[in-house]
């Protein structure tokens, strides 16, 4: 009895008083095995839905009360190329021609006149295009909204912009366009702000 006791005091010595695995009841693996509960999988998924809502409502899509109005085209597009640096002209004021990739069509053309899809080359007219769209209204535009949020271009960047056609005549002034093919889907942007697409 004396030699068993001393057998059974050095195993808890070794395991910290916890039984050894050799003491352990047997498990059987027919029997399924505990897992997380259904509570704890509910509030995972839900702190994951939260997750994803609050990173979606950080993200600036470009949207506003005038994008959404102006124009008969709207678009999220990539700008694809600009030049290092636009003319230098003094006092005159010039539309640019801008190369872009069409991300998302929000508004199509309600004539047909110009159907875009995701994956398009379009080609945008940008009014003095050195300045932020905030300060290019000028007297030569008119009263008619003009301009955006976005402060500068960045080859890279997307914008969401209000588009119009036919580019030649809406320009308030000389239009600069290097891109080809000419006559192929060109606009005037009337508001482009910047997005974090």
């Amino acid at each position: 009895m004396t030699a068993l006791a001393n057998l059974h005091s050095a195993d808890e010595e070794k395991t910290g008083g916890v039984p050894s695995s050799a003491d352990a009841a047997p498990s059987d693996p027919c029997m399924p095995q505990k897992g997380p509960g259904a509570i704890r999988a509910v509030l995972l998924i839900t702190a994951l839905a939260v997750g994803i809502w609050v990173l979606a409502s950080l993200t600036d899509t470009g949207e506003d009360e005038t994008v959404v109005r102006l124009g008969r085209l709207e678009v999220t597009a990539r700008l694809v190329d600009r030049p290092e640096r636009f003319p230098e002209l003094g006092a005159y004021k010039y539309t640019y021609v801008l190369k872009y990739e069409v991300l998302k069509i929000h508004r199509h053309d309600p004539e047909g006149n110009y159907r875009v899809a995701p994956g398009d080359e379009i080609f945008v007219g940008h009014y003095r295009p050195s300045l932020p769209r905030s300060q290019i209204k000028d007297a030569v535009w008119g009263d008619n909204p003009l301009g955006g949020k976005l402060t500068g271009f960045v080859t890279g960047e997307v914008h969401r912009m209000a588009l119009d056609y036919e580019l030649e005549d809406i320009s308030p002034s000389g239009v600069i366009d290097y891109c080809y093919p000419i006559g192929v889907n060109r606009f005037f942007a009337l508001w482009t702000n910047r997005t974090d697409l």
